[in-house]
């Protein structure tokens, strides 16, 4: 994927896969969690605390404005995701080491829960 001087970072999502019950005991496993590679994009910081209302009439402080090229598959609210300066090994993101290590080198611009996802005209927004 090239990245854009207007897009110079990518966007990374945690999908978890659905539950399923197990035949031979009746109970329920969880899915096996998945890191995919969803965008290029720019993450913008809230340096100055402004507030985005999410689609459930809360008003929040974001930490990050996530710009998005129009186009890219929508993630939903609730979403774990991970920006990063460079494209990286999705697998790499199961790794709680590695995810501390990226963070501290910068390797890791930001990361958080989807709080609110908009689909704009030119564009599309996410905010963590």
């Amino acid at each position: 994927m090239n990245t854009t001087y207007q897009y110079p970072q990518y966007l990374y999502a945690l999908r978890t896969e659905e539950a399923t019950q197990n035949p031979n005991t009746g109970s329920w496993e969880t899915g096996p969690a998945i890191w995919e590679l969803k965008s290029i994009c720019r993450e913008e910081t809230n340096g100055k605390g402004h507030t985005v209302t999410t689609s459930g009439g809360e008003t929040i402080v974001f930490a990050s404005l996530i710009q998005i090229p129009k186009g890219t598959t929508r993630i939903n609210e609730g979403t774990q995701i991970a920006v990063t300066r460079t494209e990286v090994e999705p697998d790499k993101l199961l790794n709680e080491d590695f995810i501390e290590q990226s963070k501290i080198s910068g390797l890791i611009v930001a990361a958080g829960k989807c709080m609110k996802y908009d689909i704009g005209r030119l564009h599309h927004r996410l905010w963590i």
